[in-house]
């Protein structure tokens, strides 16, 4: 599995590095989202990187055509803004829920464990992700709400098509790709950011996931305001195979890192210079008593639930787990999942089969259904972590690439994890650890 996986990204980027050269002007490799947590263009080309498809040309064809389809969601979005903004001289690009905001319609930022008041001449670009708007917007802040109303005129999607055509006689995957919703939403961005952006603007701060939008932001900036430095912070855990941060023509002037192993893979196996590189402890993880002892978790998408039942029952009829002392949690971002929403039925189902069976209170493992981060974080907390594994290459953890991580295959798709020593993936921050302290020091 080690060699598997970096020869992944190795041709990973190898196929990046392919779209760097002037028949993929203006953007390049920019446009290219290779998450491996998704299901959707970007995934469809990891599995054909390594030249690995567990889904038919038809299944193949719906994600795509569900991916670009998506952009209709975003026709109809919507700037909410102040009738005046504060001065500023930094920005903030950010995303936030109803549920990060306070009584005072100030923002509490998860990314950087911060107060949006706490920072002084900062301007907070926020993709606001809720349904509900906040009573009142502050003056040093401005929502992007990207979906507001669906969009049925499939018009927009062959105009986009049309556009891109140029660029399906030089290469397939990137006209698919610059044809997708992650691009499309970039250009909107980037649209209601423009009048926001000015040349006394010294930093813009990402939580940065490598999405289409930040990388062609950057490249806005370094055509029209050379001056002002991009930082990103890698807010999430480390992924088994983080493909999306490979570095680009246009990834951040700066990024942020709160770990060794972190500092190893993006330096030796990710191509960023250590020049680019800097490690601090996280801003968003503090010590905590979170709890993740006798819980399921589930990932983003499900795409064979029953693979994943047989892989619980399989831990039940060994005695990994009593399923009655389990509760089971959601994706925050897959609540609306038809796919979750049934899954988790069929998970209640299963524990009814066994609630004559006795109780095991010895073991109370953390368990990860799919590719999530969250491991990071329970095992850094100290939890015991099993993963069961929908795409293995892409969800096992290997000391290659974290050399930090100790695994052992229970059974076909069933992991367990253990830390050689904590700190080294995640550097847990203080209470007070927050972007305001390194804000002017980057």
């Amino acid at each position: 599995m080690n060699s598997v996986q970096l020869d992944l990204l190795k041709n990973s980027k190898k196929f990046l590095n392919s779209f760097k050269n002037k028949n993929f002007l203006p953007f390049k490799d920019s446009v290219f989202y290779l998450a491996t947590y998704s299901n959707f263009i970007g995934s469809n080309i990891l599995n054909s990187i390594i030249k690995f498809s567990h889904k038919n040309l038809l299944s193949r064809f719906i994600i795509n055509l569900k991916d670009i389809l998506f952009s209709l969601n975003y026709i109809n979005y919507k700037m909410i803004t102040p009738r005046k903004i504060s001065a500023y001289n930094n920005i903030i690009l950010t995303w936030a829920f109803e549920n990060n905001f306070n009584k005072d319609n100030s923002l509490s930022d998860r990314y950087f464990n911060i107060q949006s008041n706490d920072l002084k001449k900062t301007l907070w670009f926020v993709i606001y992700l809720g349904k509900k708007n906040p009573k009142k917007i502050l003056k040093n802040m401005v929502l992007l709400k990207p979906v507001t109303k669906k969009s049925f005129n499939i018009f927009h999607i062959i105009k986009i098509l049309c556009k891109n055509l140029p660029f399906l006689f030089r290469d397939f995957n990137y006209f698919l790709t610059l044809s997708s919703n992650h691009n499309f939403f970039a250009k909107i961005l980037i649209k209601e950011i423009k009048p926001h952006l000015r040349a006394d603007v010294n930093k813009i701060i990402m939580p940065y996931e490598g999405q289409p939008f930040q990388n062609r932001l950057i490249h806005f900036l370094s055509k029209k305001y050379k001056k002002i430095k991009t930082i990103g912070y890698i807010h999430s855990p480390p992924l088994a195979v983080p493909a999306n941060f490979i570095y680009k023509s246009n990834s951040p002037n700066q990024i942020i890192l709160n770990g060794k192993d972190q500092l190893h893979c993006f330096t030796k196996i990710l191509g960023w210079r250590k020049s680019k590189v800097k490690l601090l402890p996280s801003f968003r993880f503090i010590k905590s008593n979170k709890k993740f002892k006798k819980t399921i978790f589930l990932p983003l998408t499900i795409q064979n639930s029953d693979l994943l039942l047989d892989a619980i029952k399989y831990l039940c009829d060994e005695d990994f787990i009593n399923l009655n002392n389990y509760k089971v949690k959601n994706h925050p971002a897959a609540f609306e999942s038809i796919n979750n929403i049934n899954f988790m039925k069929k998970i209640k189902t299963l524990t009814q089969k066994y609630e004559n069976k006795k109780k095991n209170n010895k073991n109370s493992y953390s368990i990860f259904i799919g590719n999530s981060g969250g491991i990071i974080e329970a095992l850094e907390g100290g939890a015991k972590v099993i993963q069961i594994c929908e795409h293995p290459v892409f969800d096992i953890y290997t000391d290659d690439i974290w050399p930090s991580i100790l695994s052992k295959k229970i059974k076909d798709r069933i992991m367990i994890y253990q830390l050689k020593k904590k700190g080294n993936l995640i550097k847990f921050g203080g209470k007070s650890n927050n972007i305001k302290k390194f804000l002017f020091k980057l």
